[in-house]
């Protein structure tokens, strides 16, 4: 009776292994057929077919906007600034001879997508917060904006002397979805106090061409560490370089530059979850096994 049973479940491991390793080959076999060529990015609270024909993002934090930040676009672009917890985005497109199209997405809605001429501006209200989008110029080919905040000024009566030292290192360099870019960033200050400091982050391809720009503010007392996600990134495969360049003080700057590679997954990242999958349940059978072992000999032991 005894070799009858450990028969079964060593019938039932050997079952169990064959149809886990059948549905490893089938995946294997059609992976490729499966696999989306283009990697996309969803942009939760939007209207996907609009963003999904963007193609830069500068992703702005809500403390940059009461700086303000002047860009020159020279292809269809979005602004996206989290506010109360809920991202919205303003893009800007078909450029003319000064006038551009303006589009601002609100919680999963277009709330405004009218023309804008040079020199004019529009203001979207947001709780309490204001932002003023200004067209300063445009023409066919470009188009010079400002997005700020409306609702106060930066006061212009503190100095310090300021004297940085800032690091980058990525999570992972080699990725395998654009969203999963993850930077590390830590600044030193040797200054004599807090200092307020400007972020800007690009992602660079390596014929040079700026896929991405994000613009954050931080005050740094002593040292800071800051862990920077790209929510928003939408790159091709290949290799790039994320620049780091931080602006303090009166006009000055440090930059810190790392590579990184987006890749379509390997084989082996595929196989990893289904192998440990596998090796959990031998592991569970042995297991099973070996405690109907051991009550058998403490039952052998006590007759």
């Amino acid at each position: 009776m005894r070799n009858t049973g450990k028969s079964k479940i060593t019938g039932l491991i050997l079952k169990t292994i064959l149809i886990v390793f059948t549905i490893l080959i089938l995946h294997q076999s059609y992976a490729k057929q499966i696999t989306p060529k283009a990697i996309t990015t969803t942009f939760p609270d939007a209207q996907p077919e609009i963003l999904n024909q963007i193609e830069r993002f500068y992703e702005i934090s809500e403390r940059s906007l009461e700086i303000g930040y002047n860009a020159t676009l020279d292809i269809p672009s979005a602004f996206k600034t989290t506010i109360n917890a809920k991202n919205r985005y303003i893009v800007a497109s078909n450029f003319t001879n000064n006038q551009i199209n303006l589009i601002f997405l609100g919680i999963g809605k277009t709330i405004f997508n009218q023309p804008l001429k040079t020199g004019e501006y529009v203001i979207f209200k947001i709780g309490d917060i204001n932002l003023q989008f200004i067209l300063h110029s445009a023409n066919t080919t470009n188009a010079q904006v400002e997005l700020k905040s409306y609702r106060q000024e930066i006061p212009e009566n503190v100095s310090y002397l300021e004297l940085f030292d800032i690091q980058v290192r990525l999570a992972e360099y080699t990725i395998y979805n654009p969203t999963d870019l993850s930077a590390i960033i830590e600044f030193t200050n040797f200054g004599e106090g807090p200092s307020h400091v400007r972020l800007i982050y690009s992602i660079i391809d390596q014929n040079g061409k700026e896929y991405h720009t994000g613009i954050d503010e931080i005050i740094v007392e002593t040292n800071e560490i800051i862990t920077k996600n790209f929510n928003t990134l939408k790159i091709p495969n290949g290799k790039y370089t994320i620049k780091t360049t931080i602006h303090y003080g009166k006009n000055q700057e440090a930059t810190s530059e790392e590579t990184f590679i987006l890749t379509q997954v390997p084989n082996s990242q595929i196989l990893k979850q289904p192998l440990i999958f596998i090796a959990i349940i031998i592991m569970g059978f042995t297991l099973v096994l070996y405690l109907k072992k051991r009550k058998t000999q403490q039952l052998n032991l006590e007759q």
